[in-house]
């Protein structure tokens, strides 16, 4: 994974959605085309979806959601915290603002670990440089630069 991936912060997150519909849709949805997300939404998950295929922002997670990507995934928790159960019975805790790489064919189910509805997270592939798509966004955007 590259340097730039690595440092996803949810300021980025959060100004790449806005910025969304300027993205080079040809180009970006070539690169996210293997992406497959599928959630089990037979509990209390709501979602509302920030991507054009490739984010998906799962807001106010009540009970478990079942994780099964086809690509690599990053899980970013932009509220509360996330505990992930994986199917070796291992766990990983996600704190507000972490991150964790999700591995393509890799199941787990997502548990809301503070109070109900205070949970959110970002899924997004790591195929996606955003850094890249951000830098070239700026160029054509009226967008201040950063110093």
């Amino acid at each position: 994974m590259s340097l730039a991936r690595r440092k996803v912060t949810l300021t980025n997150l959060s100004e790449f959605s806005r910025l969304m519909p300027q993205v080079p849709r040809d180009r970006v949805i070539e690169e996210m085309a293997d992406l497959s997300l599928e959630c089990s939404l037979a509990y209390a998950l709501s979602k509302t979806f920030l991507r054009d295929g490739w984010i998906a922002e799962y807001r106010h997670l009540h009970a478990a959601a079942h994780l099964s990507p086809g690509n690599d995934l990053l899980l970013f928790a932009t509220s509360g915290s996330l505990k992930l159960e994986m199917p070796d019975g291992s766990e990983l805790h996600i704190m507000h603002g972490d991150q964790v790489v999700l591995r393509a064919a890799t199941e787990a189910k997502v548990f809301p670990v503070s109070d109900a509805g205070d949970v959110s997270f970002l899924a997004l592939a790591v195929d996606l440089d955003l850094t890249e798509v951000l830098q070239e966004l700026a160029i054509d955007s009226p967008l201040p630069k950063p110093q």
